[in-house]
Parts: C-alpha cells; sequence; structure tokens
C-alpha cells in the first residue's frame, strides 16, 4: 500500500525517540520473564502520545511537542484555557515543550478546544471558576478567563464583573504566593 498514513499504525513507531525492547523494559517483569509483545507496543505508544497532540475533529493535525531539559521547561497556568485565545496559547506553549495547566469552567470556553492534548503528560485541565481561590505551584500565569463577546457577557453581566474582578485578585494573589 503506498498511500500516505496518519501515523497510526503506518510505521510511526520508527519516530519513537528510543527504541523498545524486551531488554529495556525495566520494572515491568523480573529478569526471567519475557515481556510480551503487547507490553512493548503499549510502552512505544505512550512514549508517540508524550511527543505529539491527538488528531481530532476541531484539530485534525499532530502538534509535535519536544522534550525541553527541566532548568527550561516551566510550568504554565492558563485560565480560560478552553477559549479561544487561549487554546491557541496552549497549543503553542505545548509545542514550545512546556507543561501547561488549563484552568476553565466552560462557561464560554468548549473542552472540544484543548481535546487534542487532553491525553500528554505535559497537560492537565482544572475545572474550576476563576472567582475561587485556588492552590497552585506554577512559574508563570496567563490570565484569560474572561465571557469576551457581547452575547455571553450580556448574558450574565455579574458573572462576567466577578471574574474580571475577583478572578483577577485570585490570579494576582496565586502570582504572589509563587
Amino acid at each position: 500500500d503506498s498511500t500516505e498514513g496518519d501515523g497510526i499504525g503506518d510505521g510511526a513507531a520508527a519516530a519513537v525517540p528510543a527504541a523498545i525492547d524486551q531488554h529495556s523494559v525495566v520494572g515491568l517483569k523480573t529478569h526471567q520473564e519475557p515481556v510480551s509483545d503487547a507490553e512493548v507496543r503499549f510502552l512505544e505508544n505512550q512514549q508517540i502520545l508524550a511527543s505529539q497532540s491527538v488528531p481530532t475533529v476541531t484539530t485534525p493535525y499532530v502538534m509535535k511537542t519536544p522534550q525541553i531539559p527541566d532548568s527550561q521547561r516551566m510550568k504554565i497556568l492558563i485560565t480560560g484555557g478552553a477559549g479561544f485565545v487561549g487554546s491557541h496559547l496552549v497549543d503553542k506553549l505545548m509545542m514550545e515543550g512546556h507543561e501547561v495547566i488549563v484552568l476553565d469552567n466552560f462557561f464560554t470556553g468548549q473542552k472540544k478546544n484543548i481535546e487534542h492534548w487532553l491525553h500528554h503528560p505535559n497537560f492537565s485541565l482544572v475545572v474550576h471558576d476563576v472567582t475561587e481561590p485556588i492552590m497552585l505551584e506554577v512559574d508563570q500565569i496567563y490570565h484569560l478567563a474572561c465571557p469576551a463577546s457581547p452575547p455571553h457577557y450580556q448574558y450574565n453581566p455579574v458573572k462576567t464583573i466577578k471574574t474580571s474582578t475577583m478572578g483577577t485578585i485570585n490570579m494576582l494573589g496565586l502570582a504572589k504566593r509563587v
């Protein structure tokens, strides 16, 4: 078959940085028991998933995520990360190799904007309202949580004001503790 594949089942395992064989699997089995093909495939798949996004209906392409040294990788919080602007920032930071935490209550954001990262070990989703305090340890904060379009902020203007004021106060408090 000479058609181009989608990266799944068409030799994509060759893109795995380090080959996994029965001798490189540590802690899975004792030295006397051989490692099954299924276990080797599972570990190969985990390495592949840790190096890229998963294509979805809304994001039908693969975005690669490099491995960067711990000294350069930052843990970054994005409030409103499931919104339009926030989700694009998530994509950029993930493709730079950072650890990203999205905090969103899905009042206007949509899970489909970030679902292509849900499997990735450097990505976390916290369903939370920024009007309530939260304790996290992060290196940077991008506070983007707020209904931005007139239909959304006119639907519940008090919630919009609380998100803008209390959310900002809570994120400033978090930044102060960091």
